[in-house]
């Protein structure tokens, strides 16, 4: 129950420094930094575990398959240089990814709820298992940042800089040509005009061969993807369909960066009875969007029934944290116990 306490002690940080913002703020950063250490210095802790430490050992050779994700090979290769052991590229990953979290996070009216709601699914599902794919995120926050600034070459930028640690990032390049310019329905078709070259070297890619034939028609199954792109997907339309208005009044600088992310976040759940583990995957790289919805609830919601609407979303994720802990066997394979490091 390690990780359940955690989460409690997360939301007791929230609840006490309610109504203050300097107490608050001051609990990010300690929430920030603890997590940091928790996530960075664990070990043997991890579904991926084993095979980032086979990554590890055959980056020391310096592989053909280097050509793929080569920033995340340089990064081991860069470790046996330094001649520095192979949890080394925990305390990387780690560091990558939450100063990519805080730079989305301290744009938004309340950081400690981002950084709480992101505990159950996005740290402990992401951060402490997919390396690759959580040093890509953090990148993509920035990118996320830039989409919002309308800088399209910023954008285009880290999203490409994350596809090297992860070539899955790639599939954000469909998404430059609406950094700039209002969301329409024209615009969504010139986009996808736009986007065609891209999308048929991405999926004529030798590296987008290989994860098909991992992950469709194989049987391969991720574990609990259903339910969490479901909770994604519910997310996402009831912002399209009660917030939409209401976040376009108060805060238009990003909210057609939001209501894009909001459709994905509905398209991810059909993916993902397409291939679980490939929905997964592209789910996670919407949650930022889901935790900045969930973390404007209380600007958006006012009057009787806020309270409730405001702390579903904190009850929702400890009831999936909870069936998580209690009822996947590979919870119990990965994370338990937790060990740290030293």
């Amino acid at each position: 129950m390690t990780y359940f306490l955690i989460y409690a002690g997360l939301l007791l940080c929230g609840f006490v420094s309610r109504g203050s913002s300097s107490r608050r703020n001051a609990l990010y950063y300690v929430c920030l930094f603890g997590l940091f250490f928790f996530v960075g210095f664990r070990y043997q802790v991890g579904c991926d575990w084993p095979g980032y430490l086979n990554i590890f050992e055959a980056a020391r050779f310096g592989t053909a398959e280097a050509k793929s994700e080569p920033a995340f090979w340089a990064v081991n290769r860069l470790l046996h240089y330094f001649e520095l052991e192979y949890p080394y590229i925990n305390v990387i990953t780690s560091a990558c990814f939450f100063v990519g979290l805080h730079a989305l996070a301290k744009r938004q009216p309340d950081r400690l709820g981002v950084l709480i709601l992101a505990f159950p699914i996005l740290i402990l599902n992401l951060a402490m298992s997919a390396d690759r794919q959580a040093i890509g995120l953090g990148f993509l926050c920035f990118a996320y940042n830039a989409f919002v600034d309308t800088r399209l070459v910023r954008y285009v930028l880290f999203v490409t800089i994350a596809a090297t640690f992860h070539y899955s990032a790639m599939l954000f390049l469909v998404l430059a040509p609406f950094v700039r310019g209002k969301f329409s329905r024209q615009r969504i078709a010139l986009g996808g005009l736009l986007a065609a070259p891209g999308l048929f070297y991405l999926l004529a890619s030798e590296t987008f061969g290989v994860y098909t034939s991992r992950y469709v028609g194989t049987g391969l199954e991720a574990a609990g993807a259903v339910f969490r792109t479901a909770f994604l997907a519910l997310s996402g339309a009831a912002f399209l369909w009660l917030l939409d208005q209401k976040w376009k009044a108060q805060s238009i600088r990003d909210y057609k960066f939001v209501k894009l992310f909001s459709y994905a976040m509905v398209a991810s759940f059909a993916v993902s009875l397409y291939s679980s583990v490939i929905g997964d995957r592209i789910a996670y790289y919407l949650l930022p969007a889901q935790l900045m919805i969930f973390a404007r609830l209380p600007l958006l919601f006012r009057g009787g029934g806020s309270t409730i609407v405001v702390f579903a979303p904190y009850a929702a994720e400890a009831v999936l944290l909870l069936a998580w802990i209690t009822l996947s066997p590979l919870f119990q394979k990965c994370y338990e116990p937790y060990q740290i490091w030293w």
